[in-house]
This record gives structure tokens, sequence and C-alpha cells, in this order.
């Protein structure tokens, strides 16, 4: 496979049934191509429901970066593989600089001024409105 510069981030959640599963898993993303830069522990989970008869399972995941072209390739390895039970892969926010980002206070409205502040309106009956709406109209 050619390096690519072009690797983007992702982030792969996964549902597997055993703890030796990451292992294969790591090998895996390996084979296509990806960089792991994180995983997660493993960390054993109550199902909500039975998944293939199993009723706990492993829970963990891993950042990696890699070549968006390659994507569907682990995903078509990931639906075969009978250790991996759920799996998602997204594109998490990771954050880009360490900069302390600035306060900028925001204007005040009506939702966000204390209710002692607020201008109290009066209520207008029916008749009072639509004598308001008639004057307008005129």
């Amino acid at each position: 496979m050619e390096e690519s510069n072009d690797k983007k981030a992702y982030e792969m959640s996964f549902v597997a049934v055993a703890e030796e599963d990451a292992g294969r898993l790591t090998g895996a993303l390996k084979q296509v191509g990806a960089e792991i830069i994180s995983e997660s522990p493993l960390t054993r989970i109550p199902l909500s429901y039975p998944i293939e008869k199993k009723t706990e399972a492993y829970f963990g995941f891993f950042h990696f970066n890699i070549d968006p072209k390659e994507i569907s390739q682990i995903e078509k390895q990931l639906r075969v593989q009978p250790i991996v039970l759920r799996f998602l892969i997204v594109t998490p926010p990771f954050s880009k600089s360490k900069e302390k980002r600035q306060y900028v206070p925001r204007k005040r409205t009506a939702s966000t001024v204390p209710a002692a502040e607020r201008k109290q309106v009066p209520h207008l009956s029916n008749e009072a409105l639509e004598k308001q709406l008639k004057e307008i109209l005129q």
C-alpha cells in the first residue's frame, strides 16, 4: 500500500465477544495501513439486549489515522468478523489547538437578563388588544 499524507483522524468504538479480540482488531487496522494513536482499556459491560445470544461483552475504542479511502475496507473486514458484535467509526472532534479561548461577553437578551431586571409589561385583555389592532390597521 502507498504511503499517503492525506491521513485523517478517526475513532472506532466496538463491542467485542472476548478480551483477546482487541488485539485482533489492532492487527486488522494495521493491515490496512492505520496508524493507531491510542486505545482504551477494554471494559466488560452487560448488554441492554442479547446480541447473537450474548448478554455480556467487552467495550473499547481506538483513535487512529488512516487514508479516508481505506475506511470502507475496514468496515467490510469488521462486518464479517464474528468477534465484533457492533462497531462505529466516526471522525472525532479533536481540539485543533491548545490555545486558551478568549472570553467574549454576549449581548444581554430577554432570556439572559435576570427576571428582577426585566421590564414588566402589563397584560392586555382581549378587548384592549383588539382595540389596539384596529388602531394599527387604520
